[in-house]
């Protein structure tokens, strides 16, 4: 009886090693768009979508600052900052071209949460290296039918 019960105990450790490599994150895409300014210096933004998770993938969205290259000194990345109001809960990612988009300084992302199915447009303004502000989310409304 002892001997089942510590194979048991094993194989439920090996079974969570095996879940827990499974979740760790995957880089699904990596996008650059609008550009910052500090003092003299300047560049852009990158964006980096991670899926987590293998039953409910969530993501995980990066913020990068990268500084713009100039002679003899190649781009260079100045801060990193968690989306944390989307990436700390479970919320997937579209798939779309268009569900990540940097446009100036306004990054939205679009999102479904992995359990209730809610849509939602994540937004926020980012800034100086290191600075966003979360602007909110935004639910996607289906348009209202005509008629009657």
């Amino acid at each position: 009886m002892r001997t089942l019960a510590v194979l048991l105990l094993l194989t439920l450790q090996a079974a969570g090693a095996v879940a827990e490599t499974q979740a760790e994150a995957s880089v699904a895409r990596v996008m650059q768009g609008g550009r910052w300014t500090d003092g003299a210096a300047t560049g852009a933004y990158r964006i980096v979508v991670e899926e987590v998770g293998f039953e409910h993938v969530s993501c995980r969205v990066r913020i990068q600052w990268v500084a713009s290259a100039t002679s003899g000194r190649p781009a260079t990345l100045v801060a990193e900052q968690t989306f944390a109001e989307l990436s700390t809960t479970f919320w997937s990612c579209g798939q779309g071209k268009q569900s990540v988009v940097v446009a100036g300084n306004v990054l939205q992302v679009q999102a479904t949460h992995a359990y209730s199915g809610e849509p939602c447009t994540f937004t926020a303004k980012l800034g100086k290296p290191g600075q966003y502000q979360y602007a909110g989310c935004r639910n996607e409304e289906p348009a209202p039918k005509a008629g009657g």
